[in-house]
């Protein structure tokens, strides 16, 4: 169901039911060892592998766009010397907190049940993409991994996608501990991996099927410690509509949908 297609009934039961799951993963923060709050040190040590994405999209508003810099910046200094271990998962919510507006986060563009609206915290994604295309490229056990659904950017890039506090992605590293480097330089998220533990060698396998108005994508990885081989999974089976027009609540027209956000004068 997309957004604008839903009427006040149906936005009600979908809030019903997010605040419902959103419940469920507290209560489970609060007795799951799984989910024990983050440590953080200063990244030191050699680095195993790092991942560079750009910030900027093209064509997109600017208002969203420059809350987008800003909401990127501020989760890179919450994750930047992240302690994460195989006992002490890294889980992007307890690590970072909720995006809110009290805590410094600006509007900017998310994908929310097939629509793109603007959003306080909006953007951040950009820095969970770039999170599970570390852990999955260094073989890292991925525990919890969720994709958009609409299909945006590079076809070729890995994607995940967060929603407070239910929606999270969460890995963690099979040998050792290892330390999150979480930086912006310029106009592009540098993320990188501290860590003393063996390199695993890591073998991913895409397959992708599109048409004009879907995009199916399908990631296999295969990982080998030394010669003996630990993992063959799909790690991703993504089915994402391909819009016609990316467009926003700031530019979408539709007046009349019950689902319309707009941003309040004074903000950005």
């Amino acid at each position: 169901m997309q957004l604008r297609d839903a009427g006040p009934l149906a936005l009600a039961l979908r809030r019903c039911k997010v605040a419902a799951l959103g419940a469920r993963r507290l209560a489970r923060w609060a007795i799951d060892p799984d989910f024990a709050g983050a440590a953080r040190t200063t990244p030191t040590g050699p680095v195993a592998h790092a991942i560079r994405i750009p910030i900027a999209r093209s064509n997109a508003d600017a208002r969203l766009e420059a809350g987008k810099r800003h909401n990127v910046r501020l989760v890179a200094a919450a994750l930047h010397g992240i302690e994460i271990s195989p006992a002490r998962p890294f889980s992007f919510w307890r690590a970072n907190g909720p995006a809110t507006a009290a805590r410094g986060y600006d509007w900017g563009m998310e994908l929310r049940s097939g629509c793109a609206v603007p959003a306080i915290g909006g953007g951040i994604c950009v820095v969970t993409n770039a999170l599970f295309t570390l852990a999955a490229e260094l073989g890292w056990h991925l525990i919890e991994r969720h994709g958009h659904s609409m299909a945006l950017g590079d076809p070729h890039a890995l994607d995940a996608t967060v929603a407070f506090p239910h929606v999270d992605l969460r890995f963690a590293p099979r040998d050792g501990a290892a330390i999150l480097d979480v930086r912006v330089k310029g106009d592009v998220l540098v993320v990188a991996a501290h860590t003393a533990a063996s390199k695993l060698r890591v073998e991913l396998v895409r397959t992708q099927a599109e048409t004009e108005q879907t995009r199916n994508t399908r990631v296999r990885r295969r990982v080998w410690r030394d010669l003996e081989q630990i993992e063959d999974a799909l790690i991703v089976d993504d089915h994402q509509r391909i819009p016609e027009e990316l467009r926003t609540c700031l530019d979408c027209g539709e007046t009349a949908c019950t689902a319309r956000v707009e941003i309040p004068r004074g903000r950005r």
